[in-house]
């Protein structure tokens, strides 16, 4: 039995493992790159302090001492200067916040300085204030004489500090401490910078694997080993078109709760968005592969609801216009009826100022719909008989009644239609059940008429080859005469087999047979015919046992009857495979082999009995093998087919599979 690396590579599982690596390449290609796109400025900044979100938070805090220590000072002064409610209200809400932001700050220093009065305003309270201020790296000096700033200033802090007597001091005490904005982004910063190192290698891993798992994606879709069929999946049975909405109409479910999504909680709506993403890559990856299996067969088009609908339409239209579903004559009265509407209905809208022509009108449109829709009940009812008497039919009930008055007169041809096919089936059973008796009737009368004579032969023949035959020639003759004897019974037997085969006239007792186990065992006790036909067996079979629900002898023969064709018809010096496998509802036996006759007839003639591959009839079978093999599969609930491609000859044996209770 060969294992082939074409099977180990197209298993499921590989496929499963290759869509996983698929997506999670894509979640790290995506997660690397929006990571090193989102912190190219902070990436480019040797250190947090030249970031922008730290001059952010310092212009930030900077302004903020001077708004809430020059322009708004205390309450009075707001309502003093305010001109409306609003304004107060307004202004003691923005005091009330600036006072609590400034408390809560604990890297971030200031010193304001009036130079006319002295007075001063500072959170520094140890040592000279703006001693401690200049001190630091980083550092904001406003005064009349000059300016200095270790990053361009805010406009706004000089617009405030314009004519008037104040110096102001600012800066952030270095090394940070834990409890504000500063903190926190420091924190972020070095966290970004310990994970840059593995930013760009991850990027370009993830975007190596993402092309290679792809490739090999769309490179085996719908194939399960090298140059087979395309199979499809559950997901291929949905017309495309309407699979496209589906996706769509997700995407936009995903957009909708992304767009609801509280971005103050950063975190949990990252993991959310990343949740919500790969969902949405699995459904689309999903979607992708099912178009590129149904490019693959050739179906992308012709699977969808537009392309069926647009067929359907047109087949319709074809049947009504040679009238094989409606008369011309119905067509017609649905036209009238529709105009009928439409002329009564205008007439409605004509009289509209004059209620009683309204409602005469109206009266005569409910009449006219209900005469409608009564004659068309009348004919539905009809209808309704003809199916059942269709339906009945179709099971076999051939005497079913279906009374001719009681017809319309739209499905009156149907109704005769019925009644002829009726007539036509119960004759053809007759005669093939008469047939089919005869032709049983004959088979066995004459297999018994047979056997008889041929045991004499047999018997003579024993007795002659215990005689001393003191002649080469009658020696000969006598041994041709026993091979051609033993033949004789061996087609006999086989005549009889078929007849009850063929007939149902066989018992069966169904049992849970190992198909694999049983084509091993059959290939052992054929190996000295197949090695004397010089032929090489190759056996292969699925992922799992594969057990039916079979009988073991009927079995036994089938197998014994397809290798003793494949012996008998086989190429010399060519190899015959044997596939074992299994769908949903059968276990699948596979016979391939190459025939060393022509095959120029229909593969359903070679089931027929006494019908041979080779023409000549040099051989020694008796054309009954496969015809045995195809009544034995049938009475077993199973099926039997064969194809021809050239002179490669393929039988493919399906039993129902043993389902355990």
């Amino acid at each position: 039995m060969d294992t082939k690396l074409k099977d180990i590579k197209y298993a499921l599982g590989i496929k499963i493992i290759a869509v996983i690596i698929l997506w999670l390449s894509i979640m790290g290609s995506l997660g690397s790159g929006i990571f090193l796109l989102y912190n190219g400025e902070k990436i480019r900044s040797k250190s947090y302090f030249e970031t922008n979100d730290f001059k952010y938070e310092f212009a930030r805090l900077a302004d903020n001492v001077l708004e809430l220590k020059l322009r708004l000072k205390d309450e009075n002064h707001i309502r003093a200067s305010a001109q409306s409610e609003d304004e107060i209200r307004e202004g003691l809400n923005r005091l009330s916040y600036l006072k609590t932001e400034l408390a809560q700050t604990v890297n971030f220093a200031y010193y304001l300085k009036n130079t006319q009065t002295g007075e001063t305003f500072t959170n520094v309270t140890s040592g000279d204030p703006a001693a401690v201020i200049k001190k630091q790296p980083s550092f904001v000096y406003l005064g009349k004489q000059n300016t200095y700033s270790t990053y361009p200033l805010d406009p706004d802090l000089k617009q405030m500090l314009t004519d008037t007597p104040y110096e102001y001091y600012a800066a952030v005490i270095e090394p940070l401490k834990e409890g504000d904005a500063f903190y926190e982004d420091l924190t972020s910063y070095s966290r970004m910078k310990d994970f840059l190192p593995y930013a760009l290698p991850l990027l370009i891993g993830s975007l190596i694997l993402l092309v290679f798992t792809f490739s090999y994606l769309v490179g085996v879709a719908g194939r399960r080993e090298k140059g087979g069929e395309i199979a499809l999946t559950f997901v291929d049975k949905i017309y495309s078109d309407v699979l496209t909405l589906l996706v769509l109409f997700a995407a936009a479910c995903s957009l909708d709760m992304m767009n609801g999504l509280n971005f103050g909680d950063f975190y949990g709506s990252l993991i959310l968005v990343t949740v919500l993403f790969g969902i949405d890559l699995l459904i689309g990856l999903t979607y992708f592969l099912s178009l590129v299996r149904q490019y693959k067969k050739g179906i992308i088009f012709k699977n969808t609801l537009i392309y069926h609908l647009f067929v359907y339409l047109v087949r319709f239209s074809t049947l009504c216009f040679q009238g094989k579903i409606f008369k011309a004559w119905t067509l017609g009265l649905l036209l009238a009826y529709g105009a009928i509407n439409g002329i009564l209905f205008l007439i409605a809208g004509f009289l509209n100022n004059d209620t009683v022509g309204v409602l005469f009108t109206g009266f005569i449109i409910i009449a006219f719909n209900l005469a409608a829709i009564y004659f068309t009940a009348q004919a539905l009812r009809s209808l309704t008989q003809i199916m059942e008497a269709a339906k009945e039919t179709s099971t076999g009930n051939l005497d079913y009644p279906l009374d001719q008055s009681k017809v319309s007169v739209a499905f009156s041809s149907f109704a005769e239609d019925i009644q002829s096919i009726q007539g036509g089936l119960k004759n053809a059973v007759a005669e093939a059940i008469k047939g089919e008796r005869m032709k049983t009737d004959l088979i066995t009368n004459v297999s018994h008429d047979l056997k008889t004579p041929l045991t004499s032969i047999m018997n003579y023949v024993d007795l002659l080859k215990k005689e001393e035959l003191n002649n080469e020639k009658a020696a000969e003759y006598l041994t041709i005469l026993e091979e051609k004897s033993q033949r004789l019974k061996q087609l006999i037997e086989d005549l009889t087999e078929a007849s009850k085969a063929s007939s149902g006239n066989l018992a069966i007792t169904v049992e849970k047979v190992d198909l694999q186990e049983l084509v091993l065992q059959a290939c052992g006790e054929y190996e000295e015919k197949i090695n004397q036909a010089e032929l090489e067996i190759r056996m292969s079979a699925g992922e799992k046992k594969t057990f039916v629900r079979a009988d073991g002898k009927c079995m036994w023969r089938i197998v014994e009857n397809l290798l003793s064709n494949v012996v008998k018809y086989s190429m010399p010096h060519s190899r015959v495979y044997l596939h074992i496998d299994q769908n949903p509802s059968y276990g699948l036996l596979t016979v391939k082999n190459i025939s060393s006759y022509p095959l120029d007839i229909p593969p359903e003639q070679l089931t027929e009995r006494f019908v041979r591959g080779d023409a000549s009839r040099s051989t020694e079978g008796s054309g009954l093998g496969l015809s045995i093999a195809q009544s034995l599969a049938t009475i077993q609930g199973g099926k039997f087919n064969i194809d021809i491609d050239g002179d490669l000859f393929k039988v493919t044996v399906e039993i129902p599979l043993w389902i355990e209770s």
